[in-house]
């Protein structure tokens, strides 16, 4: 089951070359998600997502104004699933991000989404739960201190 957006005369196409090449695709697999989508459950289940993330954010943000403030700065993200931080202390974000790894943290350099600065990180907060997250953002901090040290 996938989803298209498209000019109408486009999707008509795309829908008859679909019907003429799938000869093996699910009816029911559709009509449970056409189900899923226009009874309410998937909208309910977005929210109760929505509601989780921002339980999730409010966590992550306490935790670094707790354990890196001074070290890195951020803004609090309207929505999604990861919060920039902005490292302060001069450190290579090769050997930080080595040395995270190494004790079972995992974070995305800035760099590797275009940021030519290297001294942003993307910090997830999807995923983990709050007590790894809490342990986690514990961990860098003693990190960045070592490094910047």
């Amino acid at each position: 089951i996938g989803w298209i957006v498209g000019p109408e005369p486009v999707i008509e196409r795309l829908s008859d070359i679909k019907m003429q090449t799938d000869y093996g695709s699910s009816s029911l697999s559709q009509r449970v998600a056409a189900e899923w989508l226009t009874s309410g459950l998937y909208q309910k289940h977005l929210e109760n997502v929505r509601e989780q993330l921002k339980i999730r954010r409010s966590f992550v943000l306490h935790v670094l104004e707790t354990e890196l403030e001074g070290l890195a700065e951020w803004s609090v993200p309207a929505g999604g699933f990861f919060i920039w931080l902005k490292i302060l202390p001069p450190v290579s974000m090769k050997t930080l991000y080595a040395k995270a790894l190494s004790k079972g943290i995992l974070f995305n350099s800035g760099a590797i989404y275009g940021q030519e600065r290297g001294d942003y990180m993307r910090l997830s907060y999807a995923f983990a739960s709050c007590e790894d997250l809490k342990k986690g953002i514990t961990q860098l901090s003693g990190l960045i201190k070592m490094l910047s040290g």
